[in-house]
């Protein structure tokens, strides 16, 4: 039997790929697909009985589970309940999906417990332009984790982790048994990975022998860069307890309203930040071209003659002043208007 263990890594388009599968595991299994899911923290489910010490459990884990131990037992039932139902339906294709199997310092007792069921595994990862997922990350930790300008990594101290998360399944199922595609491709053969990361996932997946066919269901979790970087502002006022349940709903509100979302998404306005960003990952940007995109558009690389980027403290804190006027530069006095009216509504405000 054949497994397909879909890694992520994180911001690669990993949530909308899932809500489309969780939407649709009848005509999957229709198609000769199984899609092991799991009703209750589904992307921990096989990855937590992997984990070898408590400081790599995420805060939704903590959240949960009193301890590692707890968090593990779980873990093993949802690998009973995956074996068994395998064994009962035997199918053509199985696939398991979570960024967080790309978080994994050592990925080997996964593949090693998916060797007792599977006699051929493959892995599918996507590829993000370090730039555009330096953006992305931005986002989550101004908007989920509430971090200030000084905890951000600025471009020339952000690392650029792709090689790390792909490198130990590369070396554990060899470059036969992994497929790796760009996320949000500009190349014109990669046309439909740039417009529907779903989509692209199945045709890859129809790739390997067994055509699947499902429609997109798009999680977007973005806001725009105005707002982003408002909330970078509302952030320095945060105490120890970090952000709570109405700046959440807040949040929220900025989310479905309509004149909030039509503000321009947060992206760099000129060149010098996204060529430190180049410069740091052009180790990981060339190794992961030669190994996986020989045939796809190429992560970007600077010119040979390029120098590396001077990472003195001048350096540093001159390129976390650079980010700091970028952000803000986004705060105009149009979107500033758009935001506070949101905010201040003439509607009730969201209960707790």
């Amino acid at each position: 039997m054949h497994v397909v263990v879909h890694i992520g890594p994180y911001k690669t388009g990993s949530t909308s790929i899932q809500a489309s599968l969780r939407a649709n595991p009848e005509e999957l299994w229709r198609q000769g697909c199984y899609y092991f899911d799991e009703p209750h923290m589904p992307e921990f489910a096989l990855q937590t009985l992997c984990l070898t010490a408590p400081d790599q459990m995420t805060p939704d884990l903590r959240h949960r589970f009193p301890s590692l131990a707890a968090a593990q037992a779980w873990s093993a039932d949802c690998w009973q309940r995956f074996e068994a139902e395998v064994q009962v339906r035997r199918p053509p294709l199985t696939l398991i999906s979570s960024e967080h199997f790309s978080g994994l310092s050592d990925p080997s007792p996964l593949i090693t417990r998916l060797q007792r069921s599977f006699s051929r595994i493959t892995v599918l990862a996507y590829l993000r332009d370090p730039a555009d997922l330096y953006c992305s990350t931005l986002q989550q930790r101004i908007r989920g984790n509430g971090d200030r300008l000084a905890a951000l990594p600025s471009p020339l101290t952000f690392f650029y982790p792709a090689r790390k998360q792909l490198e130990p399944f590369f070396k554990l199922v060899g470059p036969e048994n992994m497929l790796v595609r760009r996320f949000g491709s500009n190349a014109p053969q990669d046309r439909h990975t740039r417009r529907d990361v779903v989509q692209d996932f199945f045709a890859t997946l129809s790739s390997l022998g067994r055509p699947l066919s499902l429609p997109s269901h798009h999680a977007n979790e973005t806001l725009p860069a105005a707002v982003i970087a408002w909330v970078l502002s509302l952030n320095e006022t945060l105490d120890e307890q970090g952000p709570g349940a109405a700046r959440h709903l807040l949040l929220e509100r900025l989310e479905v309203t309509p004149e909030v979302q039509a503000l321009p998404r947060l992206r760099f306005t000129g060149p010098a930040l996204p060529a430190l960003i180049h410069a740091n990952a052009r180790p990981a940007c060339r190794w992961l071209n030669q190994t996986f995109l020989q045939d796809q558009e190429p992560l970007p690389l600077p010119p040979p003659e390029q120098p590396w980027p001077d990472r003195s403290p001048q350096a540093i804190a001159a390129a976390r002043a650079s980010l700091r006027d970028w952000l803000l530069g986004q705060i105009t006095p149009e979107a500033l208007q758009v935001i506070t009216r949101a905010i201040v509504s003439l509607d009730p405000p969201p209960c707790p």
